[in-house]
């Protein structure tokens, strides 16, 4: 797939999100909205994330037959599993704050070559803001160029963060990262939307993020947008998830080391990968 194809597949997708987006926002605030429990009683999924996955799959699979995909909602593709291609989807990221009407949610989907992500998007359908990157290309949102801050330390910085739908029960909460670096930074922001935190870092919004117990569909979209920004976004493996790290360049490394102060054992910990 060459660089010309995923521009056509950037505006594509951009009118996919749009219609998607529309959709939401219809049904955003719905008394009767039907809203139904995974995992647990605050993992939750609406009517309208499994018809936004509907509808993004139905798109794939008509116009890329022989990709695999992996959404939130559906999991791994039972067709083209082996693909080279892989469509991952977040149909709604930020499920609790659209099941309460709460407006920051956003749509992601990116599109990776033998794990390696060629193109990713979030659409947040409120704002009408499409962050998107392909490798090599830079990043944008809508039609203009963005880039990640200048703020250079981290007590002028606002850093961002989130916690697990079970931060009751998991020790992988987030809690004591929290604590230790809530002091030392300008600011610190919940926006319960992985994605959205990751775009904000990417157009200079904030200056950093960083979370545990994250899905692949969390991040993937947003983490090319961030390194085509010209910042850092670093994931490891945790156990049955993925801790992430973003910020830019300036402060990336302050970031890590007051994580790496409380363990050194569950966020990435070198901006070299």
């Amino acid at each position: 797939m060459n660089t010309e194809d995923l521009y056509k597949i950037k505006n594509q997708i951009h009118q996919l999100v749009k219609d998607i987006g529309n959709y939401q926002l219809e049904n955003l605030g719905r008394h009767d909205l039907e809203i139904n429990s995974k995992s647990s009683a605050v993992d939750l999924v609406t009517e309208v994330d499994k018809e936004s996955e509907r509808r993004i799959i139905k798109f794939i699979e008509a116009n890329f037959p022989d990709h695999g995909i992996l959404g939130e909602e559906s999991g791994m593709s039972i067709t083209n599993k082996e693909s080279d291609y892989l469509w991952i989807i977040d149909p709604v990221d930020g499920t609790t704050n659209y099941a309460h009407g709460y407006p920051l949610f956003s749509i992601a989907i990116g599109l990776q070559y033998k794990e390696e992500t060629l193109f990713g998007s979030v659409y947040l359908p409120y704002m009408d803001d499409y962050f998107w990157a392909i490798q090599g290309e830079g990043a944008y949102l809508n039609h203009q160029p963005i880039q990640v801050s200048t703020y250079k330390t981290l007590d002028m910085s606002i850093i961002a963060t989130g916690f697990p739908y079970n931060k009751k029960t998991t020790t992988d909460n987030n809690l004591n990262y929290f604590s230790k670096i809530m002091p030392n930074v300008g600011g610190i922001r919940r926006s319960g939307s992985a994605c959205i935190d990751l775009v904000f870092v990417a157009s200079g919004r904030t200056e950093g993020y960083f979370e545990m117990y994250l899905n692949q569909w969390d991040f993937i979209p947003g983490q090319l947008i961030v390194r085509e920004a010209g910042g850092v976004c670093l994931s490891k493996p945790l156990r049955d998830r993925y801790a992430l790290v973003a910020g830019n360049p300036h402060i990336i490394e302050e970031l890590i080391q007051q994580l790496k102060e409380v363990s050194d054992q569950d966020y990435p910990l070198s901006i070299i990968e």
